[in-house]
């Protein structure tokens, strides 16, 4: 978070490729202040360069957080003379859509929103982001807070004075950017958070890998996000960031970490004060989920295996690929009393056989028709609550 430095983003570097990861990314902190997009130099004395070095030396991408349609005070100032969106510049005011009233300030990661409606402030963007992508060496861009304004009281930018045309307008002008970015560094991944998704739309879909579906970071919140935004969205373009609330138990450290990884996961907990028993533990969740969990997530088909989750009962979601005859039953206990249940299972080949196995080993491993588990579902039995189990199914020859 805000506490980020050099000597902190090192060591979150080398943790990162120790566990199998296979991206840093830095959240908000980084920067000078609020549209002043330089490395602060008290934290980062050294530019970002040298940690992108790092990570990439690794293995690993380099992500940036960047609140690009934000503008400052101007009290972060690059005194090198680097460019800066201040809502106070002479040339700049003109294209939020008021005036900042007098004293105004900006918070530390979010300021008075630019108006995307207005050309000379998508041209701005454009070329600051193309600047920070290329400076900073970056592999991945963030971009969070507020991008679409809804009312604009500017004369000259491009939209009517009507709410629906300056929303429409600045979506247009967005979508400028974005199209602009890609088009300079095709290579560059996109996670679109504004807030935690708060701005999903198909002209974000088309131009995005993926989209935070929730600032709520809690295992249950996160189940329940998926479970909503895996509707309409592709599974593999859902993210959740996983936080620390590893529980009271392995069975709750490993449930936390499977909260997250029905779709795109990020891992957002401070690694370093985990456990030798959870730092093995974690390094095999992410084997499983680069191996075996990840290619159902982007090919195969997702079934919502319960009821909405709540944080009580049971809940899972099921994948299934036909092309390969493998699938895996996400299934998690709530703090209900009920230890067992009997999860629907569909899609799979009736006449086929499948053999039946559990990660956790909770239940041993058996074969049955893929009818029978059409009609009879898989039972699973965990004695723990907040506690979860993986259940493979594979077709057998």
């Amino acid at each position: 978070g805000m506490a980020i430095n050099e000597a902190l983003a090192t060591n979150m570097i080398n943790e990162a490729a120790s566990l199998g990861l296979e991206m840093f990314h830095i959240d908000a902190g980084w920067y000078r202040g609020v549209g002043c997009w330089q490395p602060n130099p008290d934290k980062f004395p050294n530019g970002l360069a040298p940690i992108a070095d790092r990570a990439h030396a690794l293995g690993l991408r380099f992500g940036l957080w960047v609140a690009w349609s934000q503008g400052g005070d101007g009290h972060g100032k690059d005194p090198a003379g680097g460019a800066c969106l201040s809502a106070f510049d002479d040339q700049q005011m003109a294209w939020f859509g008021n005036d900042p009233p007098q004293g105004w300030h900006e918070a530390r990661f979010s300021g008075d929103t630019v108006c995307l409606g207005e050309p000379a402030a998508v041209a701005w963007c454009t070329a600051e982001l193309d600047r920070i992508v290329r400076k900073y060496k970056l592999d991945l861009l963030e971009h969070d807070q507020r991008m679409v304004l809804e009312s604009c009281h500017r004369a000259d930018h491009r939209h009517t004075g009507s709410k629906a045309d300056v929303s429409y307008q600045a979506a247009r002008g967005y979508y400028e950017v974005q199209d602009a970015i890609r088009a300079r560094h095709p290579a560059l991944l996109f996670e679109n958070c504004v807030n935690g998704g708060r701005m999903v739309d198909y002209g974000v879909v088309r131009r995005t890998h993926y989209i935070s579906i929730s600032d709520s970071y809690h295992p249950f919140s996160n189940r329940r996000a998926f479970y909503d935004a895996s509707y309409a969205l592709p599974a593999a373009m859902c993210e959740c960031y996983v936080a620390q609330h590893p529980g009271a138990t392995l069975g709750n450290f490993v449930s936390m970490l499977r909260s997250g990884m029905m779709g795109w996961c990020t891992i957002m907990c401070p690694t370093m004060e985990w456990t030798p028993e959870q730092r093995v533990a974690a390094q095999r969740q992410f084997e499983i989920y680069k191996t075996y969990l990840r290619p159902l997530i982007c090919s195969g088909d997702l079934y919502h295996a319960s009821l909405r989750p709540d944080g009580i009962r049971w809940d899972g979601i099921q994948y299934y690929a036909p092309a390969t005859g493998k699938g895996v039953l996400y299934a998690f206990r709530g703090t209900s009393e009920d230890s067992t249940h009997t999860f629907d299972i569909q899609g799979l080949d009736g006449a086929a056989r499948y053999q039946v196995s559990f990660e956790d080993g909770s239940s041993a491993p058996y074969e049955a028709t893929g009818q029978d588990l059409i009609d009879h579902g898989i039972t699973v039995s965990l004695a723990e609550p907040a506690s979860s189990e993986l259940v493979y199914f594979e077709r057998l020859p």
